[in-house]
């Protein structure tokens, strides 16, 4: 991941480009109240209601992240951003009293273990996902249940059957999120590329996350770059 120390120095967010950043949340814990400030009332009450104080934490970052963030690519401050749902339960920015009406962000977040990720691109779908490798889980079971046949069978083949298995799971699930289909779509009725490209006019790209977590994003159109930033180390005005 690039560092960007200063949010005046995040570089512009052009149309073919899509911006991930990561935010590992046991870094972002002396920011956390300059996080916190920025959340509108509903989203701090969201994040109080977490019995587990990991959680909480995850929640400020996570929403106090996106609101920064947004506030650079939309041109707004944080606490004025706004945003509405759809049907199925996908955000979306309500467009700010500084932007175009035919310039959108789209955007998407998700966490596992100790990371949040960001993606970010303009008027464009993204959906993006990170998973920890959990390799005391059986993945062939769920694999069974929850992939088509054609994934199930190249996962059974491969030599290490639970990195392949994570690797298909953040592409399905970036997906999902990317078309807005969310719980609504059944991850068994369709199958991902394993490789990066284009399928049925979604265009799917693999991110690198370590040895520890998968992670993957997935937009409605071409990208001739994706860029991966360091959250932990910017600075803004809180």
């Amino acid at each position: 991941m690039e560092s960007v120390e200063q949010i005046y120095d995040i570089p512009d967010l052009e149309l073919s480009d899509i911006h991930i950043w990561g935010a590992e949340v046991p870094k972002c814990m002396g920011k956390l109240q300059d996080l916190e400030r920025v959340l509108c009332d509903e989203e701090k009450e969201k994040a109080a209601r977490f019995l587990h104080e990991t959680d909480r934490h995850i929640s400020v970052v996570a929403r106090g992240a996106l609101r920064i963030l947004l506030s650079v690519y939309a041109g707004d401050a944080p606490e004025n951003l706004v945003f509405h749902y759809s049907e199925t339960g996908k955000p979306v920015l309500v467009p700010t009293a500084f932007g175009r009406s035919d310039d959108t962000i789209g955007f998407n977040v998700s966490h596992s273990g100790s990371w949040v990720v960001l993606a970010f691109g303009r008027n464009r779908q993204v959906g993006v996902d990170v998973e920890r490798i959990r390799r005391e889980m059986d993945v062939l079971s769920i694999a069974d249940r929850y992939f088509a046949p054609d994934e199930t069978a190249l996962i059974r083949s491969a030599d290490d059957v639970h990195a392949l298995f994570f690797h298909h799971w953040v592409r399905k699930e970036a997906y999902v999120k990317a078309v807005g289909s969310g719980l609504f779509r059944e991850l068994s009725s369709f199958s991902v590329p394993q490789e990066d490209g284009e399928k049925e006019g979604w265009f799917f790209r693999h991110l690198e996350a370590g040895s520890e977590y998968a992670s993957a994003v997935v937009t409605d159109k071409p990208v001739d770059n994706v860029s991966c930033f360091d959250f932990g180390g910017l600075n803004w005005d809180s």
